[in-house]
């Protein structure tokens, strides 16, 4: 059982040419279980493709994403893991 915010550190690398449809299947039925739940997603990769298909997308996600180059991947473990603190 999945609780609380979900932070996820999704690491796309230099071999990965697509997904397969069960793992994207997989990747689906999570996701819109726990839709709302995501608090923040940083995407690692140097792929173009998946980095504009992500921002097609990035106007429904409910959550902040942030893409980071695969030489990043320590900038993007720290900001996933980093807490803010509440205004007000």
């Amino acid at each position: 059982m999945v609780q609380g915010p979900i932070r996820m550190l999704y690491v796309a690398g230099p071999d990965f040419t697509g997904y397969e449809l069960e793992a994207l299947w997989d990747d689906a039925a999570f996701d819109s279980k726990h839709w709302h739940q995501f608090k923040r997603i940083a995407v690692v990769t140097e792929s173009t493709w998946l980095r504009a298909a992500i921002a097609m997308f990035r106007p429904l996600f409910p959550s902040e994403i942030r893409w980071f180059k695969l030489a990043e991947l320590a900038g993007a473990k720290e900001w996933i893991v980093r807490i803010e603190k509440e205004s007000g």
